[in-house]
Parts: C-alpha cells; structure tokens; sequence
C-alpha cells in the first residue's frame, strides 16, 4: 500500500468517524488534514522521481 493510498483511506475513517464520535471533532480534524497533507507531499515526492543522466 502507498503512502497516496493509507493517507486518503485514513482522511476517510476520520471523515466517517465525525459524527459517532463527537467528543473527538477537534481531533479528528487535525488528523484528517495532516493525513490529506501528506498525502499531497507524498504526490509531489513521486512525480519527481530520479532525474535522467546527461550524455554529453
């Protein structure tokens, strides 16, 4: 599993979890933002990958 993919279904269980657990809104925010930001770090780190040698 990426890091793409465990961050974008745990921003979901926080999601799903908002309502049940009230007491615990606050929490749950920062989670899924910190989640769903290092899901995009982690986008960024993967489309630069290695860069080509240069021939001369």
């Amino acid at each position: 599993m990426t890091m793409r993919v465990f961050c974008v279904l745990a921003t979901g269980i926080c999601a799903v979890l908002w309502y049940p657990a009230f007491h615990y809104q606050g929490t749950l925010q920062v989670l899924g933002i910190s989640f769903l930001g290092m899901a995009v770090i982690a986008t960024f780190i993967e489309r630069s990958g290695p860069s080509a040698p240069v021939k001369k």
